[in-house]
C-alpha cells in the first residue's frame, strides 16, 4: 500500500509542477498589468492564498477578511480567481441585474461532465439540457405547490413524529429519511427509498465540497493515470450506480403509469401524461432521452432531501437550545390547533413558528459559502476587470451577520421578524415570514441560477418542524452519571456544499401522554397509503 502511494505521489509530481508554473506566470502578467483593484488579502505566487482557508469551515475565514477587507474583495486559490461578496445589493448588481454574464458554474473536478449535463441542472452551465429541466422542474414545482404537495407532507410526518416516539434517539438519521422519502413519494410514488435517497444525496454532496475529494483543492491529481486513480475510479462507480437507480425507477413508473396504476400526484406522472399530449401514446422513447427524462426527475428528486433535511436538524438544535422560543411556538400553536396536527392551513396563523423557522435558516445557513457562480465573459465591474472563469461567491454566511440587516447576529432572534423596528420586520404577519419572498431570499441564490424548491421547503419545513413541535418537548440532554447538561458544539457540520449539522444529544420526550396516543393514532390512520 505504501509503495502505491508513493508511485501516485510521483506521477503526480511532473502535473503538479507544470500547473504551478502556468500558476506562477499567470500571477506575474496580472501583477504587471495591475491597475485598479479590489482589496483583498495579500496573494502569494501560485498558491494564492489556500494555506489560510479550512477547507471544513470556510465560510468563516470570508466573513473574517470581510471584516477587514470590506462586502466586496479578491483572493485566489491554486490559480482560480474569486471574488467574494457579502452584501446584499452588490450581489443583486452583479448576480442579478448582470446575471446574464454571470450565470455558469465552476468544474468540480470530482464529478464527470456536469456542466454539459443532463445528470445535476443545479452544477450545469447555461445550454439546452438546462434550460429544458429547469423550465420543466420549475413549472412541475410551482403546480404542486397550489396543492400544497397533494398532502404528501403531511402525511409523511405522521410517520415521522411516529417514528420519533418509538426511537428518538435516532432523530437525526429519521430526519434525512423523512425528507427522502417526501422526495421519493413525489418523485414516482415510492417511499420505500428514503433512505437510499438520503444516503445518495449525502454521498453526491460530499464529491461536489471542497471538505470532500483531494482533488476538488488539489485539481492535478485528477489527471493521474486511470489505472492508478482511485477518486475517477469512485466517481464512476458513484455515477454509474445512481444513474442506474434513476433509470429502473423511471422505468418503473413508466409501466406503472401505463398500467393505470401511478398516482397522479407525482412528477413521473405529470412528465408521462405530457408525452402523451404531445402525441407520444406509447411512451416510446431513445435511450438518451429516457436519460436525460430519469436525470431530470432524479436531480429534483435527490436535491430535496439534505437540502431541508439539514435545514430541518438545526431547527431541532435552535429549538433545544432556546426553550424560551420553543414554548412561545408551542403555545401558538396550541391556540390555533388544539389537538390536531399542523396543516399548511395553518400557515397564516402561525407565524412565530415561521419565524423560528426562517431564523434558523439565518441563525446556521445551510449553504453558507453560497452556491458558487461563474463569470460567462470578461467584464467590468466598479472599474474592476473581472476575466471570464472567475468565480464569484455570495458569502451566505457573512450576509448573515451583517449587524445593520440583523443586530445581534450571533444569536438566536426570531424577533426580528415578529416586532416592529428591527429591519427584517414585514407586514402582514399572516404572510411573513417565509421562505419565498421578502427579506432573507439570498438563502436559495440569485439571479438566473435561483433555486427552484423554495416552495417545497416553505410548506415541508412548517409542516414537519410545527409538527414536532405539537408532538414532543426538545430539551438539553444530561449525563447520566452526573446531571450535568451536555455541552456540544452548535456549528459542528458536514461541511458539504450543503450542510447538515453533525448528530448533536436531544432529550426528546412527547409532551404528554395523550399527545403519544394522538401521535400513533395519526400514524395509524394513514398507514395504509404509506409504503412503510
Amino acid at each position: 500500500m505504501e509503495g502505491i502511494r508513493l508511485l501516485i505521489l510521483y506521477l503526480a509530481v511532473p502535473s503538479l509542477l507544470i500547473s504551478a508554473l502556468r500558476q506562477f506566470l499567470s500571477w506575474r502578467k496580472s501583477t504587471a498589468s495591475s491597475g485598479k483593484k479590489f482589496p483583498g488579502p495579500q496573494q502569494f505566487p501560485v498558491v494564492g492564498r489556500v494555506h489560510d482557508l479550512n477547507r471544513f469551515c470556510m465560510w468563516k475565514k470570508f466573513k473574517e477578511w470581510a471584516d477587514i477587507h470590506g462586502p466586496i474583495y479578491r483572493t485566489s486559490m491554486v490559480g482560480q480567481h474569486f471574488i467574494i461578496i457579502s452584501d446584499e445589493k452588490i450581489a443583486e448588481e452583479l448576480l442579478v441585474k448582470r446575471g446574464n454574464k454571470y450565470a455558469g458554474r465552476p468544474q468540480i473536478r470530482a464529478l464527470f461532465d456536469h456542466k454539459t449535463g443532463p445528470g445535476y441542472v443545479a452544477l450545469m452551465d447555461r445550454q439546452e439540457y438546462w434550460k429544458e429541466q429547469r423550465k420543466w422542474v420549475h413549472a412541475a414545482m410551482a403546480d404542486f405547490h397550489r396543492h400544497h404537495f397533494y398532502g404528501v407532507i403531511e402525511s409523511e410526518v405522521r410517520r415521522f413524529l411516529a417514528v420519533l416516539l418509538v426511537d428518538p434517539a435516532k432523530f437525526h438519521a429519521y430526519t434525512r429519511e423523512h425528507c427522502g422519502r417526501i422526495m421519493s413519494r413525489l418523485a414516482w410514488d415510492d417511499a420505500t427509498q428514503g433512505k437510499e435517497n438520503g444516503d445518495s444525496a449525502d454521498c453526491t454532496l460530499g464529491q461536489m465540497s471542497v471538505s470532500g475529494p483531494i482533488v476538488n483543492t488539489m485539481t492535478p491529481l485528477w489527471y493521474i493515470p486511470w489505472a492508478l486513480n482511485p477518486w475517477k475510479k469512485f466517481e464512476r462507480a458513484r455515477e454509474d450506480q445512481q444513474r442506474a437507480w434513476w433509470l429502473n425507477s423511471f422505468q418503473v413508473a413508466k409501466q406503472r403509469y401505463l398500467d393505470d396504476d401511478l398516482p397522479e400526484n407525482t412528477w413521473a406522472y405529470r412528465y408521462f401524461k405530457g408525452l402523451q399530449q404531445q402525441g407520444n401514446s406509447t411512451l416510446q422513447q431513445t435511450a438518451k432521452d429516457e436519460e436525460f427524462a430519469s436525470c431530470m426527475l432524479g436531480f429534483q428528486n435527490l436535491v430535496g432531501v439534505i437540502t431541508i433535511a439539514g435545514p430541518l436538524e438545526f431547527f431541532l438544535m435552535a429549538m433545544t437550545l432556546n426553550p424560551e422560543w420553543q414554548k412561545k411556538a408551542q403555545d401558538e400553536i396550541d391556540r390555533v390547533c388544539g389537538d390536531r396536527l399542523p396543516t399548511t392551513a395553518d400557515i397564516p396563523e402561525l407565524p412565530t413558528v415561521r419565524a423560528c423557522l426562517k431564523e434558523t435558516l439565518r441563525w446556521r445557513s445551510g449553504v453558507p459559502l453560497g452556491v458558487p457562480h461563474q463569470c460567462e465573459v470578461d467584464d467590468e465591474f466598479r472599474g474592476e476587470k473581472i476575466t471570464k472563469g472567475t468565480v464569484i461567491l455570495a458569502c451566505e454566511w457573512a450576509m448573515n451577520r451583517v449587524p445593520e440587516k440583523y443586530p445581534d447576529p450571533e444569536n438566536y432572534r426570531p424577533e426580528r421578524y415578529l416586532v416592529k423596528g428591527w429591519p427584517t420586520y414585514q407586514e402582514p404577519l399572516s404572510r411573513y415570514p417565509n421562505f419565498r419572498e421578502g427579506v432573507g431570499m439570498h438563502t436559495f441564490g440569485w439571479g438566473r441560477r435561483t433555486c427552484l424548491g423554495q416552495h417545497i421547503v416553505d410548506d415541508e419545513m412548517f409542516v414537519s418542524g410545527a409538527g414536532v413541535l405539537w408532538g414532543f418537548n426538545l430539551n438539553r440532554k444530561r449525563c447520566s452519571k452526573t446531571g450535568e447538561v451536555i455541552d456540544f458544539d452548535s456549528e459542528a457540520t458536514n461541511a458539504h456544499v450543503i450542510l447538515e449539522p453533525l448528530p448533536f444529544p436531544c432529550d426528546i420526550q412527547p409532551r404528554s401522554p395523550e399527545r403519544a396516543a394522538q401521535i400513533l393514532k395519526s400514524y395509524q390512520d394513514v398507514r395504509n397509503e404509506l409504503r412503510v
